[in-house]
């Protein structure tokens, strides 16, 4: 009788592989939650938030942090680990460390802290540089309470207007406008407002960003299962029955093949296509689980940090310093260290004199890329599985035919720019997003312009010093600017006469001070193949190479939220702990409410 109930539950097991794997997964989770090494320290332990203390509006003294150049003397001793840029997924992985009792240099080869984060100051002028506007940081969301955490509660959001973008289509002075408007059911009414023939189109595409959006949670756990656990759901294909974004194509679909399935529409295709510049891609090739992601990103408000975008860097930077670790600038690392078994275990810094320093830990947030070809040693490197692909930085869509009129625009020639249409761009004020600016600059405001480059326009003068490039390079980046600005002027004629002062960057620029191979601003490539089971579970910060992590976007999403829940996770596998229930439990204590809310719901 005992054997036939053991051969029923064997058939039924067989009949039903999603329950077969579902149990043989919750088994992998409690072998290895009880027979794992040990856990590191909680750095959610306790509540770091602290009474906000007034922002330091000085400049010199916040460069005490910011800007602290690296010497030898300045490397603390006994180093737990050692992190390759201080953009926003090597700050918070830092930072975290630094909680649960590591000791942790950032090294930074800018000569300021903050990656993307950072904010730079000419002729009297406050410019951010990556850092628009950032979703989800209400109170008790996952988001508020990672980084308040990360820097004492002192880091304080302002939150945009509920309008928090405005798309126009049509030449500038005579476009149309279509706000976007805040709250998930708010924001799907008014596009049923303004597409009154379209609410069942719309109602559809709703429903595939919510599922979609969902399902990403498939991707993030193979970044966390145990690696054989991960190869046998791929060898097996039972990662198709277990993940919904691979059984339902989520991955594979792209967002045109979702919005040409939803409706006819040709301006309500490129509404719900908008923000494909906030990524990267053209909608032609960007996966509709990214654009899911970033749509509902922003569904809840969008907010701006208080004091300008290099409030993150400066309040990270001082959480480690006083953990014992440092932030130090100017110091470009020109090697991973591997000892004679292929483990990292230290990085050369360049200059003038080479210095080596070592740590247990080494940790990149310099892109896959970079570290891959350019720091690890070539024999270690190509041992290696990571792969490597390029992307480029694109702004926000004005034409109908949003991948004609991309495609049309990336292929003209630098001389050919003078007389050409600039099909689309993003405008923001960071002067008008930050309460604090007026303290700071009073009488003057800042405005940002984005539009699309090509790396190969100004690709010639790579290797030239910057601000010495001549004049052919400044006479290509100065037409696409003038013409920007044209059109910022035609939009709001008010701006006419208001030009005190212009700065135009170029992919050259981002390489120069933000390291990236070829000025993409968001990493390796965003396109489908990055959310293939098989590179979901290869991006993953704990290498195959003893003793390195990967941090930053390149190993989650693209974006400020990506590098820092990559953070969460990267520092997740050095402390051995699950970090994110660590962060649920803190919410709990802090936000009890919340939780009778969902019980009650």
């Amino acid at each position: 009788m005992i054997g036939t109930a053991v051969w029923g539950l064997f058939d039924f097991m067989l009949s039903n592989p999603l329950v077969l794997v579902t149990t043989f997964l919750l088994f992998v989770f409690v072998f290895f939650y009880y027979r794992g090494q040990k856990s590191g320290n909680n750095p959610f332990a306790i509540d770091y938030r602290r009474p906000p203390e007034p922002i330091v509006l000085d400049l010199k003294a916040r460069d005490l942090l910011l800007k602290q150049k690296f010497k030898t003397s300045k490397v603390p001793e006994n180093l737990d680990a050692i992190v390759i840029g201080s953009g926003i997924g090597g700050l918070s992985a830092g930072a975290l460390l630094s909680r649960a009792g590591k000791r942790v240099l950032v090294l930074e080869q800018h000569d300021q802290a903050g990656g993307c984060c950072h904010s730079f100051v000419e002729k009297g002028f406050e410019f951010d540089t990556g850092i628009h506007y950032v979703g989800e940081l209400h109170e008790g969301s996952d988001n508020k309470t990672l980084m308040d955490q990360l820097t004492g509660g002192q880091l304080r959001w302002s939150k945009l207007d509920d309008e928090y973008d405005v798309v126009t289509i049509g030449p500038p002075g005579k476009a149309k406008a279509f706000p976007m408007k805040t709250g998930k059911d708010r924001f799907y009414q008014n596009l049923k407002e303004m597409f009154p023939k379209d609410t069942e189109a719309i109602d559809k595409y709703r429903n595939l960003v919510t599922e979609a959006t969902d399902s990403f949670m498939g991707v993030v756990l193979l970044k966390f299962l145990p690696r054989l656990v991960v190869r046998f759901l791929i060898t097996s294909g039972l990662y198709k029955l277990v993940f919904t974004c691979w059984r339902k194509g989520y991955t594979t679909m792209t967002l045109q093949q979702v919005v040409d399935s939803v409706t006819n529409n040709a301006e309500l295709k490129l509404i719900l296509c908008y923000f494909c510049g906030d990524y990267g891609l053209f909608p032609c090739d960007a996966p509709f689980i990214l654009h899911a992601l970033l749509a509902t990103h922003f569904m809840t408000g969008s907010y701006y940090p208080r004091g300008g975008t290099s409030e993150i860097g400066y309040h990270m930077s001082d959480v480690i310093q006083k953990h014992g670790g440092r932030v130090l600038v100017q110091a470009p690392v020109t090697n991973i260290i591997c000892n004679e078994d292929g483990r990292a275990i230290g990085v050369r810094v360049g200059g003038k004199t080479k210095v080596d320093v070592y740590a247990k830990y080494i940790i990149s947030d310099a892109g896959i890329d970079n570290t891959f070809k350019t720091l690890l040693p070539r024999e270690i490197a190509q041992k290696s599985s990571k792969s490597v692909h390029q992307t480029q930085t694109v702004g926000i869509n004005k034409e109908l035919d949003i991948n004609k009129g991309m495609t049309e625009f990336m292929t003209l020639k630098p001389d050919e720019l003078e007389d050409a249409h600039i099909p689309f761009g993003f405008l923001s004020v960071p002067s008008a997003k930050d309460p604090e600016y007026e303290k700071k600059f009073p009488g003057k405001a800042s405005v940002l312009l984005i539009t699309l480059a090509n790396w190969e326009w100004f690709e010639e003068w790579k290797d030239e010093k910057v601000r010495h490039r001549g004049e052919r390079y400044e006479g290509i980046k100065d037409v696409v600017g003038r013409r920007m600005w044209q059109m910022c002027v035609d939009t709001f004629p008010q701006l006419e006469g208001k030009c005190v002062y212009m700065e135009v960057g170029t992919p050259v620029t981002n390489s120069y001070y933000l390291g990236f191979p070829k000025g993409e601003i968001y990493g390796i490539c965003q396109g489908n193949a990055r959310y293939t089971a098989d590179a979901a579970s290869t991006l993953r910060p704990e290498t195959d190479i003893p003793g390195l992590y990967i941090t930053g976007q390149d190993g989650l999403t693209a974006g400020f939220m990506g590098g820092l829940m990559n953070g969460l996770i990267c520092s997740s596998q050095i402390l051995n702990r699950n970090l994110y229930k660590d962060l649920q439990n803190l919410k709990k204590r802090l936000y009890p409410q919340l939780e009778l809310m969902k019980k009650n719901l």
